[in-house]
């Protein structure tokens, strides 16, 4: 070969004739297919501009700017003027798929062309014929398939591909493509490869925001419409109704369409919503709502109505879907035991659950929230399914269990039901029955693609909960993985070899000397390789998520030897690797590791430190720290954040390591960090530090406050994040009652007062009404996408989910600063660390912060008829930290506390939460009044009394008097110790 441009490319590039010029790019697609040493030396030689020039010049016109939200083009593009037109664009589609088949090396010479904005403009046309849309979508999943792992310098992220496909002006081609009947000729392909499209590209919060706001989520529901209707598990009353979506064909596939689904909702309560509230859901499963006889409904003297007495609903609440789910028993993470036989044998049955608990008028529990009938569909889905189906089933069911979407009860299910599934799919014999057209891209087998992802859908479903923790481990989940993690470090059989090419002809890549479009990137880690990095990291998500909470499961891992592999999971690939990665892929430890590997690594190195006994033994052992000191210089932020959380347990008073982060040049690195514009990163830095500090010589803790800066510490803990949110959420109008609730979320992530806006009645019960105006047959699955109403009620939910995790960082924060400031006054030496922080932050700024962060504060509420003000509540976590930092103050010489009963604010403020709801804060009042008031050697009597007196005349001893009766054990006995001391200081 040479390095001169191939004869039939010059051709191309200069045809004498439409026909010769399709005649070209035939032969040409012939030529390249399956031979990557002739695609290196026509992508060298230009072929990639010269295919663009072939469809800017052949395709007939293109669409105009796209309406808001990513609808379809108005403008009719014309049609071709011959057959060759056509014929010559699809010629050139197929050979840039055939280029993208070769890998990762051929992406970056096909990113900086103008090939795939110009597909795009191609599949955005209203008159894209069915013949093009198939090899574009198949040729954008071709390039998702193959976008190599982020790994360090060499493969940093990459959403170029998804910035341009879901881009507004792009987006509505998709929700087009997924929209479309099934009955139309090819259309099945499309949308399964659309629905694909979304489940390997869709990782960016923008994104998946994009895809709900614009229909493309509501599309989806309509197919998943479509496969309830084609089972005949929709509600009789929808069946009844007419309006239902048309029954998908036997041969659709319903896993791309659940992981597209998944991949949307995922951690965002509001977009599930959305998704379960869509026309084509609700359609099917229709809200079930309680009847009542006439007879029982009464009309009082007011005009009013109400129930009568003997008032009883017609129905029991119970899921219609349930009764196709097998009866499980009601399990108790704290009594297991009772419930190890199942079935259960003899008389002594537990307690079995099939559907929810009638419906009684007397429960005065707090009421669940209502639950759609497409949880239990999804369970009975994962029971009669098999391959990706059920997997994406589970993955589905899971997400919205974990956005609190279930009910409680279903935990019992995925025990019995689910978790066993899962462990099953981590047998080496398991097999995915053949499925066709089930594997696209041909990279890996269907069977390598579901082990790779069953781990991480475990990991998710057992997260935080121990019941379902307990399940897995005694389902031998434990040495599974352990014995998966270590095969995952087994040399890697490739059947590619390198190319071989004669003196120099090698694949020029030098930047200087070619344009983008002829200049090839790097191979990326092979097919067969980038498997086992995905298996790797999902094995590790697993690992980390069962062992959270106890320390048997912990010391499970380590009897299991898997320790060594998780440390040498933590390795990153090395900057200077070769760039050739297929010609020897070695998967050893030196080989190192992508950046999502090492962030699940991160995740189990930090839940095996929650172990003392192991931290002390076995990960000592394997020297995980200097792996995590490593890591958190890495470039990539996302890992420094993880490798940050893991050093915090290594700064632990108790870890053999904590000597080496304070001699090393960590704490350095962690008070940059600190001053991060990234609150993650900050809030992990400052935690760490917290730890380091605790215990530690005032020579250490004095050099901590000089790195991150006395006028940092004092911006930080002066700000007041609380007001100006509340401001912006009033701006937005999201409330008008006038007491305004400060606190975090939930446990189900709801927020409540101007956090959660009140949502009218009458608009839920009209937003999902139905005209029928025309035969059922002929309605428009149009009738199944957004209305303006939803798709608003979607933004605004979106935009104060947003506000509530940058509030709640921003609280984080300052709780952290006041923590670390806590830690450095406690202890030896602490009164000389009280008067260095006096000195260095200033003795009035660091009284006047902790007293402006008790102040009470008012808002004026606007659009009022009458002048108005609302009262904010302090954040409880901000309490306590604050009120920390007065109690060590207190704790101090007598100076110290003189100058806490001098101030004017401070105990007046603290005054205001003896009697809060949160029992901490409770206690932490009492603490800084014993600490006041306690006497350390006869010469501070007076003072004493001095300080007694003045704590009286504030109205403390009444408040003492009301926390006698607490329902705390430990707030009664501090508040007789208080008041014991105040009434010796008066006794004369």
């Amino acid at each position: 070969m040479t390095r001169a441009a191939p004869p039939i490319l010059l051709q191309l590039q200069n045809p004498d004739s439409i026909s010769s010029q399709v005649a070209c790019l035939r032969a040409l697609k012939n030529e390249l297919i399956g031979h990557d040493q002739r695609k290196e030396t026509y992508v060298a030689a230009g072929i990639i501009s010269a295919l663009a020039r072939v469809l800017e010049s052949r395709w007939p016109g293109k669409p105009t700017t796209s309406e808001s939200h990513g609808s379809t083009p108005r403008q009719v593009t014309a049609s071709f003027q011959t057959s060759d037109d056509l014929d010559a664009c699809l010629q050139a589609i197929l050979i840039v798929g055939s280029l993208a088949q070769g890998g990762p090396t051929f992406l970056a010479p096909i990113f900086a062309s103008e090939v795939i904005p110009m597909l795009l403009s191609i599949l955005s046309s209203p008159d894209c014929p069915q013949c093009f849309c198939l090899p574009i979508l198949r040729l954008l999943n071709t390039i998702a398939d193959r976008l190599p792992l982020q790994s360090q310098d060499q493969w940093p992220r990459d959403t170029r591909l998804a910035d341009s496909v879901f881009a507004p002006e792009t987006v509505g081609v998709i929700r087009r493509i997924i929209a479309q009947d099934y009955e139309q000729p090819g259309s099945q392909t499309c949308i399964e490869l659309a629905a694909a499209l979304i489940g390997k590209l869709c990782t960016e919060e923008i994104h998946k925001t994009t895809l709900a706001e614009c229909g493309v989520l509501d599309a989806l529901a309509v197919k998943i419409a479509s496969f309830i209707v084609g089972q005949g598990e929709s509600s009789s009353g929808a069946r009844g109704s007419g309006r239902i979506p048309p029954a998908a064909p036997e041969s659709a596939r319903l896993a791309p369409i659940l992981r597209a689904v998944t991949v949307i909702i995922e951690q965002s309560k509001w977009r599930a919503e959305h998704f379960l509230s869509s026309p084509g859901i609700v359609t099917v499963f229709p809200r079930h709502i309680p009847g009542f006889a006439p007879a029982d409904m009464r009309r009082g003297p007011w005009g009013g109505t109400y129930f009568s007495g003997s008032a009883v609903p017609r129905n029991s609440g119970a899921n219609p879907v349930d009764s196709l789910l097998p009866s499980v028993p009601m399990t108790n993470a704290k009594s297991p035991s009772s419930l190890a036989n199942f079935p259960p044998l003899g008389n002594s049955a537990p307690q079995l659950i099939l559907s929810p608990p009638p419906f009684s008028l007397t429960d005065t529990s707090s009421p669940e929230e209502e639950e759609n009938s497409i949880v239990p569909w999804l369970l009975c889905i994962i029971r009669s399914e098999a391959g990706m189906a059920r997997l994406m089933a589970a993955r589905l069911v899971t997400v919205l269990f974990r956005l609190g979407l279930a009910k409680k009860h279903r935990v019992s299910m995925f025990s019995y039901l689910l978790v066993p599934i899962l462990i099953r799919m981590l047998d080496k014999d398991f097999r995915v029955p053949d499925e066709p057209g089930a594997n696209y891209d041909g990279l890996i087998t269907p069977t390598q693609r579901l082990k790779e992802e069953a781990p991480a859908v475990l990991a998710n479903l057992v997260m935080d909960d121990q019941e379902l923790q307990k399940h897995a481990v005694d389902g031998n989940a434990l040495k599974r993985l352990s014995q998966l993690l270590k095969e995952t470090y087994n040399p890697v059989s490739e059947s590619a070899r390198p190319m071989w090419y004669s003196e120099g002809d090698a694949p020029v890549r030098d930047p200087e000397t070619l344009s983008g479009d002829r200049r090839l990137g790097p191979p990326g880690y092979s097919p067969t390789l980038c498997h086992v990095m995905r298996y790797r990291e999902s094995i590790l998500k697993a690992l980390a998520a069962l062992v959270p909470f106890k320390d048997e499961y912990r010391k499970l891992v380590c009897e299991n030897g898997v320790v060594p592999y998780i440390i040498d999971s933590l390795k990153p690939r090395p900057s200077d690797a070769p760039v050739d990665a297929v010609s020897a892929p070695k998967n050893t430890a030196a080989d190192g590791n992508p950046t999502p590997t090492l962030l699940a690594a991160c995740g189990a190195a930090r839940m095996l430190t929650r172990s003392v006994s192991v931290l002390r033994t076995s990960l000592i052992d394997a020297g995980v720290a200097q792996p995590l000191f490593t890591l958190i210089k890495h470039p990539d932020l996302e890992v420094q954040i993880a490798a940050t959380s893991a050093i915090c347990n290594l700064a632990l008073d108790f870890s053999p390591m904590k000597e080496a982060i304070i001699s090393g040049d960590i704490i350095p690195i962690l008070c940059e960090h600190a001053h991060s514009s990234y609150t993650k990163l900050r809030i992990e830095s400052l935690w760490a530090l917290k730890h380091v500090v605790y215990n530690t010589p005032n020579d250490t803790k004095m050099k901590v406050i000089e790195a991150l800066g006395p006028a940092w510490i004092r911006q930080v803990i002066s700000q007041d994040p609380v007001s100006a949110l509340a401001r912006r959420g009033l701006e937005e109008e999201t409330d008008h009652t006038t007491g305004i609730a400060m606190g975090r979320a939930n446990s189900a992530g709801e927020q409540i007062d101007i956090l959660n806006p009140m949502e009218d009645s009458s608009e839920s019960a009209e937003q999902f009404e139905m005209s029928d105006a025309m035969p059922p047959s002929k309605m428009s699955l149009d009738k199944f996408l957004p209305d303006a109403r939803r798709r608003h009620k979607l933004v605004l939910h979106g935009n104060l989910e947003q506000s509530t995790q940058s509030r709640q960082d921003d609280i984080a924060v300052q709780e952290q600063t006041f923590d670390l400031l806590r830690n450095i006054i406690c202890g030896a030496g602490a009164a000389e660390m009280i008067d260095f922080l006096f000195e260095k932050i200033g003795q009035d700024g660091l009284l006047d912060a902790l007293a402006d962060n008790l102040r009470p504060r008012t808002i004026q509420l606007p659009h009022r008829r009458e002048s108005s003000s609302g009262a904010l509540h302090v954040p409880h976590e901000i309490l306590i930290a604050a009120s920390a930092v007065i109690i060590h103050i207190a704790a101090g010489t007598t100076r110290h506390r003189q100058l806490l009963i001098g101030h004017g604010d401070l105990l007046r403020s603290l005054a205001g939460y003896f009697n809060h709801s949160n029992r901490e804060v409770r206690v932490s009042c009492v603490w800084v009044i014993i600490n006041l008031i306690y006497e350390d050697d006869p010469s501070d009597r007076e003072a004493c009394r001095e300080r007694a007196s003045r704590l009286k005349a504030l109205g403390i001893t009444d408040r003492l008097n009301s926390l006698q009766e607490d329902s705390d054990l430990d707030i009664k006995e501090r508040t007789k110790t208080a008041i014991h001391l105040l009434s010796q200081l008066s006794a004369p």
